[in-house]
């Protein structure tokens, strides 16, 4: 329900900015923007990850702090984004044999499930599990349950990041006074935006192009594919052009101003660029760079549409690209040019409809706020803690930090004992896969054992039919021998 007391705070980390925004979803599927907050973070994230915990913190806080000023409310609470460099997809596929014919239940299901998530070992983390199918037998299903069969082969497509990764997100928003609710996948929060049913399902490529990292993923018949995120973006070509002895702000202007991502140089003369010290550059230079490295971007972009081991013939929604970095002349060229893929098309804003105030009529004009309002459309749970400011009794606050401890401790409880419960699961799974094989080794060696003997007979059958056929000769031999 829509109230006063009632909205959703997301924070996406960029690799240039951070950001903030307070929504709150109406009956119709509207957001209406309540506040919104942008501070820079090019010097603690570093392709989409934290690389500095202190000032990460300090954003955290001035952030919270700017929202609840606005809002004249306290945040309890905050959905942050997660995605970065190192983000990609692993296959993985579990498998479970039965003594005789059984029907699956949702019990068996969710026991593959189970053991596939504790599948990832080392410093990798499963942030999210997308089921892909289950087979049993010649059959290929989605949905398996009720189905008889001997066995069953579940196949995931796990999204994986470093362990580290979540730890410094907790670690810094805990500091910072805000409980993270959920780590959203912000580029799959986006893709659910900008992508229609149509194209996932017909098959597509979707590409966010932001400042230090790249996002590739692909989808077919509903279903994500394969993921990965690209240490390359749009802040590569701004250092590539400021190589040229150019400070870096007027480099990332000239890039807005004059690049093109797909360029002839015999297509047309052009002037040379004037630059702020009065020096020039020949524009054949300066679209070599861009150019040069637009076209590495983009290869990389293609090469992970391979790693999805789909046709392209099969992606028939084409390549939907987003990102700011997407926004150079000549872009849709370039990807023809490199991809091979026809159909290309570029979203610059969420469709979600907006409830705004009068002095936010431009809000996102530009899409700067894209993935927030995507991640707050997945929220769920208010983020509202109260009136800012207000004075409660002492002994309310103590009974609701004693409460929060409590439920905290409940909610460690809980995970241990899931986590133990997940480890007996994986031992008895383990112990039945053994005895499985076991019983599997002695059924063979039966069937060895049986065909053994049955061999055994034809040859001692054969050996005597043999004799008696000598004996049959050497007696019409006499005969002969006689006459």
């Amino acid at each position: 329900m829509a109230t006063e007391d009632n909205f959703i705070v997301a924070i996406e980390l960029g690799s240039s900015k951070v950001t903030g925004l307070v929504g709150r979803k109406q009956p119709d599927g509207a957001i209406q923007i309540l506040a919104s907050i942008q501070e820079p973070s090019a010097s603690f994230i570093r392709k989409g990850r934290i690389n500095n915990l202190n000032k990460m913190t300090s954003c955290a806080t001035l952030i919270k702090e700017k929202l609840e000023k606005t809002l004249k409310k306290t945040i309890s609470g905050c959905y942050v984004g997660v995605g970065g460099m190192g983000m990609h997809t692993v296959e993985n596929t579990v498998v479970r044999h039965f003594p005789d014919k059984m029907l699956i239940t949702n019990e068996v299901v969710d026991g593959i499930r189970d053991n596939n998530l504790q599948s990832q070992p080392g410093e990798r983390e499963i942030l999210e599990a997308v089921q892909q199918e289950y087979k049993l037998g010649a059959q290929t299903q989605l949905d398996p349950v009720g189905i008889q069969a001997e066995g069953i082969e579940g196949h995931f497509l796990n999204i994986v990041t470093n362990r580290r990764v979540r730890e410094d997100i907790y670690t810094c928003f805990r500091e910072a006074g805000l409980q993270v609710i959920d780590l959203p996948i912000t580029f799959l929060a986006l893709a659910d935006q900008m992508l229609t049913g149509p194209e996932k399902r017909s098959g597509c490529v979707f590409v966010d192009m932001g400042a230090e990292t790249t996002s590739v993923a692909v989808f077919k018949n509903n279903l994500l594919r394969h993921l990965a995120v690209i240490p390359l973006g749009g802040d590569n070509i701004t250092r590539d052009i400021a190589s040229l002895q150019i400070e870096h702000r007027e480099a990332e202007q000239l890039k807005r101003e004059y690049g093109k991502a797909y360029y002839e140089a015999d297509d047309e003369s052009h002037a040379p660029i004037s630059l702020e010290d009065g020096r020039s550059v020949k524009y054949d230079d300066f679209s070599g760079l861009v150019q040069a490295r637009l076209e590495e971007i983009i290869e990389n972009v293609n090469e992970q549409i391979k790693c999805s081991k789909l046709d392209k013939s099969q992606l028939i929604g084409g390549l939907i690209i987003t990102g700011g970095a997407s926004r150079l002349k000549g872009m849709e060229e370039a990807f023809r040019k490199v991809t091979n893929i026809e159909k290309i098309s570029f979203i610059k804003r969420v469709s979600t409809q907006l409830r705004l105030a009068q002095h936010l009529q431009n809000f996102n004009k530009e899409g700067d706020y894209n993935a927030t309002i995507a991640l707050i459309d997945k929220g769920e749970i208010n983020c509202c803690g109260g009136e800012l400011g207000a004075e409660a009794p002492t002994i309310f606050n103590r009974e609701e930090e004693e409460k929060r401890r409590r439920e905290q401790e409940t909610r460690t409880a809980a995970d241990a004992a899931e986590k133990q419960r997940l480890e007996e699961e994986k031992l008895r799974l383990e112990e039945e896969r053994k005895q499985q094989e076991a019983e599997e080794a002695e059924r063979q060696r039966k069937q060895e054992e049986r065909e053994r003997k049955k061999r055994e007979a034809r040859e001692k059958r054969s050996r005597f039919f043999g004799k008696i056929k000598n004996m049959i000769g050497s007696l019409v031999n006499d005969d002969r021998e006689e006459e």
